[in-house]
């Protein structure tokens, strides 16, 4: 890892990356695992003025929070208690920061795949499978880009009761666990496009 790389990472886009590296792109990571990963990144950062063989776990925490914010770029959501994982603004600056954060770590994709193991792997192809038999998926490979918005909620697995951040979070998932195919992340970043041009209609007229 250089200084250089280092430096150029605010806190908040450091423990957003961290969060990431743990599998925050699919589920929710407790704080202490979070304090562990950027404590290895940067200790002298994450450390105790006066012990700083000490994880300051505090610290940490409000870094965490200040990442939900606006003015940082609500790159998680998440709390204390739940967890914490990426929003998709939080996946964006993962994927537009991606040479930035590769000098963290040069084989980042073998290293987060050991991490999930084979469960992660076989939810993926399950995923793969259901979404090629769906009919978005049909009209998408013959061509059509019109989108019908009851098939696109059924890629994602929405149903009418799924609340705003229910929503976000199964969106986010699926975009994250297709990530690194080009083909199946043009046609989920297309279809949540329309869910969210809907949603903003919708809002529009309450």
């Amino acid at each position: 890892m250089s200084k250089k790389t280092l430096t150029s990472l605010k806190t908040t886009e450091l423990v957003t990356w961290a969060v990431y590296q743990l599998g925050g792109d699919q589920r929710h990571i407790d704080t202490e695992d979070v304090a562990v990963q950027v404590f290895q990144f940067t200790p002298k950062r994450f450390g105790w003025r006066k012990y700083p063989e000490q994880i300051n776990l505090e610290l940490v925490r409000v870094y965490l929070s200040d990442a939900k914010k606006a003015e940082h770029g609500e790159l998680l959501s998440g709390s204390g208690k739940t967890g914490w994982r990426l929003t998709r603004k939080g996946l964006e600056w993962i994927g537009s920061a991606r040479k930035r954060l590769d000098a963290f770590q040069k084989d980042e994709r073998v290293d987060r795949q050991s991490r999930a193991g084979s469960v992660d792997s076989n939810r993926r192809d399950r995923e793969h499978k259901r979404i090629l038999s769906l009919p978005a998926w049909t009209r998408w490979a013959q061509g059509e880009r019109s989108v019908l918005l009851g098939e696109a909620r059924e890629v994602f697995r929405l149903d009418s009761y799924a609340t705003r951040s229910v929503r976000e979070s199964k969106l986010t998932r699926l975009k994250a666990m297709f990530a690194d195919d080009d083909e199946m992340s043009h046609f989920l970043a297309h279809l949540s496009a329309e869910l969210d041009k809907e949603e903003r209609e919708t809002d529009g007229q309450d």
